[in-house]
């Protein structure tokens, strides 16, 4: 091979190895702890990342960072909120407090101003991140705090009252539909006061549906008559009741009906527009399951405001004894979540509940108002599990039966509290208000 041609499949690969520079920003806000910014030269779209100028961000009056640069080297060093960030333009490593990172697209040089994914910037400064589409902005919040997503059903009332000032959403329970989308209410509760008490203590309200049926799911999501139909009651009683949102437990759906529920949920965001949310409840998964599910992670996250992800039943009534939730389990949800949904619309579901199972295998929900009656007849004797992290109580009933509770308490729901704040996840859920345990309150109330 001669000289020449060896030069030119040489230059072929730098060419080729340089990001794709576009000839002008493209339009799109940024907003810090709710205000929006403006900047010239704006944002950049590079291999489907935006792309910001470092000052923009680094020396903003929300962060008062410094920016330092090396012409010589092309080394830009940054201190700000605590962090001292290295890095070389065109080099996807960096140094933050001298531990190396990846960028998932190299920094560059344009019109005289050196840029870098925000995602990765705003995510190192500890700022939690998220797109609105319906506006075109980003939104940055360096003041984090995780939204606690609360399911209100049956008779908690004394139990909501008592933390209410913990809750930024809840999910009211308190309706569900039928094969042919008919909207009804559940059960009888003190519907309007409940609602504009919640709305006084400055808490977004969510209609919340469930079906869990598998035949009655396949004949409502297959047929689009009746999914507009409930779509149809569903926008009108958010309208007329001045809801936040709309809150969808569907389980059981059967996994050949996974498109249509993804329409279903496309339909339902269209109809309520921007200014409501959709938050959809959906099973945990680790990705290492062969059994298959209707809920195309992916494409939900691209639809709904909020995912609701059920980290619990890891252990259930029919299954055996065992934990709820074993913190090992629950850590690979959140990956896998993480690799399918953007981190910011993830809610990390927790239990508040536990349950009580035999030798058999047959099992029962606990309450707190159970477990203290078991106590009071029996002789329990309580364990932890450190390899789950799950605490437990063994006894045996008055035929001599074995049984062993599993449930959460304060340091097994610290933990998994810990993995969504940890990641700058949106927040977390919970199932739910009215069962007694005061575990999860002690933890949101640090």
């Amino acid at each position: 091979m001669g000289k020449k041609v060896v030069v030119v499949i040489i230059i072929a690969m730098l060419i080729f190895a340089l990001p794709a520079i576009p000839t002008a920003a493209f339009p799109v806000g940024i907003r810090i702890d709710g205000e929006l910014r403006t900047f010239q030269p704006g944002a950049l779209l590079i291999q489907g990342r935006t792309m910001v100028p470092v000052r923009f961000v680094v020396e903003d009056m929300a962060l008062n960072g410094t920016v330092y640069w090396d012409a010589a080297l092309k080394k830009v060093a940054m201190d700000c909120k605590g962090k001292y960030i290295e890095f070389i333009i065109g080099s996807r490593e960096a140094k933050v407090d001298g531990v190396k990172k990846s960028f998932e697209v190299a920094p560059l040089i344009y019109k005289d101003r050196t840029y870098v994914p925000l995602r990765f910037l705003a995510e190192t400064l500890g700022a939690a991140v998220s797109w609105d589409g319906s506006r075109r902005e980003v939104n940055l919040s360096f003041n984090y705090r995780p939204e606690v997503f609360a399911y209100y059903y049956y008779t908690p009332w004394d139990e909501f009252a008592g933390n209410v000032d913990l809750f930024t959403d809840v999910a009211f329970r308190w309706f569900e539909t039928d094969s042919k989308g008919e909207l009804r209410y559940e059960y009888q509760d003190q519907y309007h006061q409940v609602l504009q008490y919640t709305r006084q203590r400055g808490i977004r309200t969510h209609l919340g549906v469930a079906l869990m049926d598998k035949e009655a799911l396949h004949a409502l999501l297959a047929n689009k008559n009746y999914r507009q139909y409930l779509i149809q009651q569903l926008t009108q009683k958010v309208t007329a009741d001045k809801y936040d949102g709309v809150n969808i437990d569907f389980e059981f759906i059967p996994p050949a009906d996974a498109q249509y529920f993804t329409q279903f949920l496309k339909e339902l965001k269209a109809a309520l527009g921007p200014g409501k949310m959709l938050s959809v409840a959906v099973f945990a998964r680790t990705g290492k399951e062969s059994w298959p599910v209707a809920y195309q992670y992916k494409e939900i996250g691209q639809i709904a405001d909020r995912v609701v992800v059920m980290a619990y039943d890891y252990c259930y009534a029919g299954s055996g004894p065992g934990p709820v939730a074993p913190l090992w389990w629950v850590k690979e949800v959140k990956d896998y979540m993480l690799a399918n949904l953007p981190r910011e619309k993830i809610l990390l579901g927790l239990p508040t509940y536990g349950y009580d199972w035999t030798a058999k295998g047959n099992a029962v929900a606990i309450t707190a108002p159970k477990l203290a009656a078991i106590k009071s007849k029996y002789q329990v004797t309580g364990g932890f599990d450190t390899a789950s992290m799950s605490p437990y109580y063994t006894y045996y009933d008055e035929k001599g039966r074995q049984h062993t509770i599993w449930l959460e308490n304060r340091t097994s729901l610290n933990e998994k509290f810990k993995l969504a704040v940890n990641d700058r996840l949106g927040g977390i859920a919970f199932w739910r208000i009215g069962n007694g345990f005061d575990d999860l309150y002690q933890v949101l109330g640090q």
